[in-house]
């Protein structure tokens, strides 16, 4: 009987971890924000922030992005997020952070965490109109 019941709990964990994270590339545009000296790429660096482990509403909590090559002005990150959040709704935005200031987003962005694998398409800086 002990052994059922190990069995059963082990099978149980087992599967409850088995759970799919998800893992979001979020992608940011900073073409315009270069162009208009709204962003300097060797001054400036540009987060994401949201309101789900392990981003965070606090500038600790902040995850920084990097324009990878090529190199295209397109910052990305890939952020995994626990299977506990599947199905929670992420509200997220972008914060610059100059040497002597930093911009917040005007308005938060939302995606659902649905356990699959998320590549969101590039948006500019504190642009709203998709």
């Amino acid at each position: 009987m002990k052994k059922a019941i190990l069995l059963f709990a082990f099978a149980f964990s087992f599967s409850a971890l088995s759970y799919a994270q998800t893992n979001v590339t979020f992608n940011i545009d900073m073409k315009y924000a270069l162009q208009n000296g709204l962003f300097n790429e060797f001054t400036n660096n540009i987060y994401i922030k949201g309101n789900i482990s392990p981003l965070s509403e606090s500038s600790a909590g902040y995850i920084e992005m990097t324009d990878t090559a090529p190199v295209d002005s397109i910052y990305s990150v890939v952020v995994e997020f626990p299977a506990i959040y599947d199905g929670e709704l992420l509200e997220y935005n972008f914060v610059i952070k100059r040497l002597l200031s930093t911009e917040h987003e005007e308005r938060k962005r939302e995606i659902t965490l649905s356990g699959e694998v998320e590549d969101l398409p590039d948006i500019k800086f504190n642009s709203f109109d998709w």
